[in-house]
């Protein structure tokens, strides 16, 4: 699908309990989330399905995603 919208629109229009913004790439969802990990103060995701790249969650941000996530 092509979307002619930024991230940080999607972000507004999407429910923040269902979905995160983990960095300047990704947007993902609760349910995409199969196991998370932390690497020296970032959380590195692993998503299903699968994506290429590894998707971090920054230092600065870690705190909100646990909060986050925690629910």
């Amino acid at each position: 699908y092509i979307i002619d919208k930024t991230l940080a629109d999607l972000q507004e229009e999407l429910n923040g309990d269902q979905f995160f913004r983990a960095n300047r790439k990704y947007l993902v969802s609760i349910d995409a989330i199969d196991k998370f990990r932390s690497d020296n103060g970032k959380i590195l995701l692993n998503l299903v399905p699968p994506v290429k790249e590894e998707v971090a969650v920054s230092k600065e941000n870690a705190p909100n995603f646990r909060t986050w996530v925690e629910g």
